[in-house]
């Protein structure tokens, strides 16, 4: 397990110095290196005088590994018990906090790119929202998987002020690791219904939303009511109004309470809710215990997607449904 720790450090951190591992991980300088040695022996790091870094093929066995590492801390037990919970067909959790450590946010995306690489096609649209957790798929999706004839389409408009995180940015990211075709929307998650009457007149947003209607696989994040509500400049007025009515999760711009009954709905850009339904692979991700509600929320509505999260949202979902 010391080794993985290494690996799992370096694969999140970068060029380090071995006192830094060891302060990470809480193990002494003498052990780190010992086992820095094994890994270097095994071609898992190169060392240099700026310090340690995973190779490639490093990086390989750290993603094989996960899957043991998962079954060892019973978290496959765990996510077989989220699924009975929430009744919904399968749940991947990951190992950590995302509130408390980065590479957890690997961790999702790393389980998601596994799922995709299950379920893609030659041929599929695939839609993608944005956020942090998205931005990670994107970055962990493994440039082994290869099929023909692919489509990214971001699949809500651009919302918040973090360029990385915007639907685009992932699309764009996400096609250029699966060499697919990228279909831009340039339009902001917040445009008025008159915007959207003029904006339809665009090529580039008419042709989006036709390919969003037709979507083979949808991968999204699943927001908190009140982080959306402020996000999207809801009124105080209204945004007591969302929560005090029970709001606790939001999805394409619809707020659903904990049992999933919808309490509002916003003018969204991108796909409806209507959509969403009829999609035939969707995948949802977050992490976090503050997710837990808008987990629980969000999951009402199809109990057919596949949900990855990690293991603390895991434990509050347990502990909100016991």
């Amino acid at each position: 397990m010391r080794r993985y720790g290494i690996l799992q450090t370096l694969a999140q951190e970068g060029t380090v110095g071995r006192r830094t591992i060891s302060l990470k991980l809480n193990l002494s300088e003498r052990v780190i290196r010992d086992e820095v040695n094994k890994l270097k022996i095994m071609n898992l790091v190169l060392v240099s005088s700026a310090g340690v870094t995973i190779t490639d093929e490093g990086r390989t066995i750290l993603k094989s590994f996960s899957d043991l590492y998962r079954e060892f801390n019973n978290l496959t037990e765990l996510g077989n018990r989220i699924s009975d919970i929430l009744k919904v067909k399968e749940v991947i959790v990951v190992k950590g906090d995302v509130s408390k450590e980065d590479y957890v946010f690997n961790n999702l995306g790393s389980a998601t790119s596994k799922i995709i690489d299950r379920i893609l096609q030659d041929g599929d649209k695939i839609g993608v929202t944005g956020g942090r957790t998205l931005s990670a798929i994107a970055e962990e999706m493994d440039l082994s998987v290869k099929r023909e004839n692919l489509t990214v389409i971001p699949a809500r408009g651009s919302l918040g002020r973090s360029a990385g995180y915007q639907s685009n940015s992932i699309a764009s990211k996400l096609a250029q690791k699966l060499n697919a075709e990228y279909q831009i929307l340039p339009v902001p998650d917040t445009a008025s219904v008159e915007a959207m009457k003029m904006l339809m007149d665009n090529q580039e947003v008419k042709e989006a939303y036709e390919k969003l209607k037709n979507l083979d696989i949808l991968i999204f994040g699943m927001g908190r009511a009140d982080v959306m509500t402020n996000r999207r400049g809801t009124t105080e007025d209204l945004r007591e109004k969302i929560l005090s009515d029970g709001g606790v999760g939001e999805a394409f711009g619809h707020y659903f309470d904990i049992e999933g009954r919808e309490v509002y709905h916003s003018q969204s850009v991108g796909i409806t809710l209507s959509e969403f339904l009829k999609i035939p692979n969707t995948i949802g991700v977050a992490g976090g215990e503050e997710k837990a509600e808008a987990i629980i929320s969000i999951s009402t509505l199809r109990p057919d997607m596949v949900l990855v999260i990690d293991e603390s949202a895991a434990n509050k979902i347990v502990d909100i449904r016991r």
